[in-house]
């Protein structure tokens, strides 16, 4: 029986959401008809340090900025430059939500600060807003993604070798049969690296010669 060969699928490019550079007269203090509001900036910040100390500060003319920019964008490409950055934090939801995972009380408040900030309507930017609504809520996630990208890039490798393998046991037995595949694959790709060096037949040279006797 002939077997149709599988569609190649490519990987979602990466859409940018990089922070405008701070303006020396920060003019831009309004997003269309609504003025960025101090405290609500004062709390977005807040947020971004409690989740991410080592982010920088944003400012309202960046907001404005980085807002104006989205809107000059095709519809389709700037939904899914914001969409890009929400699915990040699903993902962060069921990490946390798994009982097969568990992470540091540090990891998990991080993760508190992060969405308690998501589940506010009335922040930064009014979620209703046409198009830019969650724009400050995928910049939060931009900024403070690196605290969080770690640990959930393995556990969605845990995920994978949990459907594929469903290994048997407690939660701490899955996932330590998920860790000694992780060994496994590392040590196998030393190996073959180690091998790519110096060949097979390849000896190493003898540092003084020696007689048979």
């Amino acid at each position: 029986m002939n077997t149709l060969p599988r569609p190649r699928f490519q990987a979602t490019p990466s859409l940018p959401l990089a922070l405008p550079p701070k303006g020396t007269q920060s003019r831009r203090l309004n997003i269309g008809t609504v003025a960025i509001n101090d405290d609500a900036m004062d709390d977005f910040n807040e947020a971004l340090q409690e989740v991410a100390a080592s982010a920088p500060s944003v400012h309202a003319d960046q907001i404005a900025s980085l807002a104006r920019w989205l809107q000059t964008l095709p519809t389709d490409i700037a939904v899914a430059t914001i969409n890009q950055r929400m699915a990040r934090v699903e993902q962060l939801r069921r990490l946390l939500h798994d009982q097969d995972w568990h992470v540091s009380p540090e990891f998990a408040e991080r993760a508190r600060v992060l969405l308690d900030y998501l589940n506010r309507f009335d922040d930064l930017i009014p979620d209703d807003m046409p198009l830019i609504g969650h724009l400050d809520d995928a910049l939060l996630v931009e900024l403070s993604w690196e605290a969080f990208a770690g640990e959930v890039q393995d556990f969605l490798d845990f995920c994978r070798f949990r459907n594929e393998q469903r290994p048997r046991g407690s939660a701490p037995e899955r996932r330590a049969a998920w860790e000694n595949e992780c060994l496994a694959k590392a040590n196998a790709l030393l190996q073959r690296r180690e091998i790519h060096a110096r060949g097979y037949a390849r000896t190493e040279r003898l540092n003084r010669p020696f007689r048979v006797y």
